[in-house]
């Protein structure tokens, strides 16, 4: 799971966080939106997101959000509906707020020692949700999920073991500080215990003690690692489907320059239906560790050794609100005392980079991609693109040795599948996991 939760703060300024809709971009072209249909099929769409209009709230660029009707397990009517979840393909799981289930008396789920499982999940920037694992059935679109375990994000930041913050003050447990109101994450995993299929979270593991940083059982207010069968582990929903249950696909339109909003489809399923077949022009990466290679400015970044999964790997990732890649070319970087507080992690080039990549899967199939890089600040500051929720150029420094993170700007324009791993594949296709584009 990988991610970077970077969104832009607008209280204090001088122009309004528009969610799109009444607004028209002077900067941009889009292509109309995407229209697949069927029960197989989730509106999504960049438009800010939760908090973009409230005082103090965040405007959250580059980020598609959706919605899931979330019930009691085996119920039709004690269900709550759960809009502005974050569609993440690079984690997996459901995880929503406390507040937005409460109401719904969820049961626990207990680990492998009987008693209830807690869940810690962490991301690249150093933040970290902490919560229950519960069970509920969840519908995306016409399809539901049964007796899918979720995370139920805590309200309070009391009680978190420390190897689950790892030092870190990032509990993201409000949307104001997460951007959403909770993840939907439907990455390349059925669970989100990585490692194994699941299996190094589970008592068959064979390991002396259970993994740090992902499940936990408390007794008051201390809590312990605790293994938990691969049964009762966070899962992606959409593995969980009767039907449409081995990828996604995340449609997108183009986008030219900048736009206040743009609507999309997270279709369900990869080559079971007559609305989410691969087209023979898609490229198909096969991967390692849930990663492919990205050669840029002759640099490579990718795993080198698939047992330990180190190295620089690349992936792509629609929870990632920018292009982030190691700053080989020596791009100009925002500064940290700007209108808008610290951008010292976005570029700034004095005017739009073109640039091109060309990604490499681990069967050695390629593809070149072209994108560009604009200036951060100014597409934060400037009235004319200030609300502007889709951003075509938006990118940001990763760290020297890491790899290269395709996030939602990659999206736009290119209907990218994404295949999970175990789940039964059509003749023809590789097992997953694998990406396509």
């Amino acid at each position: 799971m990988r991610r970077v939760f970077l969104f832009v703060l607008l209280a204090g300024l001088g122009f309004a966080a528009g969610c799109g809709g009444g607004k028209s971009s002077t900067s941009a072209t889009t292509s109309p939106a995407t229209t697949s249909s069927g029960s197989n099929v989730l509106a999504i769409s960049v438009d800010g997101g939760p908090t973009a209009n409230q005082p103090n709230g965040s405007f959250y660029v580059d980020a598609a959000f959706a919605s899931a009707t979330i019930c009691s397990p085996g119920s039709t009517s004690n269900c709550v509906t759960v809009d502005n979840l974050l569609v993440d393909t690079g984690s997996t799981g459901l995880r929503v707020f406390q507040s937005e289930v409460a109401s719904l008396g969820l049961p626990t789920v207990n680990a492998s020692n009987g008693s209830p499982a807690s869940d810690c999940v962490s991301f690249v920037d150093g933040s970290y949700l902490w919560g229950a694992v519960q069970q509920a059935d969840v519908e995306l679109g016409g399809e539901t999920a049964a007796k899918a375990p979720i995370q139920v994000i805590s309200s309070s930041s009391t009680g978190v073991p420390s190897s689950c913050s790892n030092g870190s003050t990032m509990n993201e447990n409000t949307a104001a500080l997460l951007g959403a109101n909770g993840i939907l994450g439907v990455g390349l995993e059925p669970t989100d215990c990585f490692y194994a299929g699941g299996s190094a979270c589970s008592p068959t593991s064979g390991l002396s003690s259970p993994p740090s940083g992902a499940y936990y059982t408390c007794s008051g207010a201390t809590c312990s690692p605790a293994f938990i069968s691969t049964a009762n582990q966070v899962a992606n929903p959409v593995a969980l489907f009767a039907t449409d249950n081995n990828g996604v696909i995340v449609e997108l339109p183009a986008v030219s320059g900048n736009a206040a909003s743009v609507n999309g489809s997270l279709v369900f399923g990869i080559g079971t239906a007559s609305n989410n077949q691969l087209p023979s022009s898609a490229t198909v990466f096969t991967l390692a560790c849930d990663n492919f290679t990205t050669i840029f400015e002759n640099q490579t970044f990718g795993i080198t050794n698939a047992m330990s999964c180190s190295g620089p790997g690349s992936f792509i990732d629609s929870g990632s609100n920018g292009l982030y890649f190691p700053n080989v070319t020596n791009i100009p970087v925002c500064g940290k005392d700007t209108p808008v507080g610290d951008l010292s992690s976005w570029y700034c080039p004095s005017s739009t980079e073109s640039l091109s990549a060309t990604n490499e899967g681990e069967d050695g199939s390629k593809e070149t991609a072209n994108f560009s890089v604009e200036n951060a600040e100014t597409l934060f500051t400037t009235p004319a693109t200030a609300s502007d929720a889709a951003i075509s150029g938006l990118a940001g420094v990763n760290p020297s040795g890491v790899g290269f993170d395709w996030g939602l700007p990659f999206f736009f324009g290119v209907n990218v599948y994404n295949a999970i791993d175990g789940q039964t594949m059509p003749s023809g296709l590789p097992a997953g996991p694998w990406w396509a584009y």
